[in-house]
């Protein structure tokens, strides 16, 4: 070393000396206090308890206008299930019909094509035409069977057409009269 330089300096503590060491057990910083908690679930529980109860009255008021679209549609109902006994006593009628047309044809079975079945049926459980509404039909007039089949052609359901001027009055009577012949006269406008 030579003379010329100086000394290293040394470190040295501040003035004051040191702070103290922290060596006690330390816990980390609180964030949810226990004031906030108690806070926060008895706002989450007011809350579900409100929906609770919002629900509830949603479900009675959908419980009761159920209740009253049934009652309001029971005379429809009802009407539908006159329709169908009118729509069985038509079928029967038909039946009748056939019978007594095809009486002095040999081998004629009801039902069937000269002894073939034309449906497959369950037997005597039920006899129905199924989606063909021809045989349903077969003693009807034509506007009859639209009518019935054709919604746009229901006086009841559409508004009135251009060309209704031109329709008879023949038809109309002819409709309402096949109509009261087979037992269906509620169906009358």
């Amino acid at each position: 070393m030579t003379s010329n330089s100086e000394a290293p300096k040394q470190d040295m503590p501040p003035p004051g000396g040191y702070r103290k060491f922290n060596f006690a057990r330390t816990f980390p910083k609180v964030v949810w206090r226990p004031g906030v908690m108690v806070g926060v679930i008895a706002g989450c529980t007011t809350y579900g308890a409100f929906q609770t109860y919002m629900h509830k009255k949603h479900n009675q008021t959908e419980k009761f206008e159920d209740v009253d679209i049934h009652n309001a549609m029971e005379p429809f109902l009802t009407a539908e299930r006159v329709n169908l006994e009118a729509w069985l006593k038509l079928l029967k009628k038909n039946r009748d019909l056939e019978n007594e047309v095809m009486k002095n044809v040999p081998g004629w079975v009801t039902g069937t094509w000269y002894g073939e079945p034309v449906y497959y049926t369950l037997g005597e459980k039920w006899w129905g035409v199924g989606s063909r509404t021809e045989e349903f039909f077969v003693h009807a007039s034509r506007k009859t069977n639209l009518d019935d089949h054709l919604w746009r052609h229901h006086s009841e359901c559409a508004d009135p057409k251009f060309y209704d001027k031109w329709i008879p009055e023949s038809e109309a009577s002819i409709k309402n009269e096949f109509l009261f012949n087979y037992g269906t006269e509620h169906m009358i406008r």
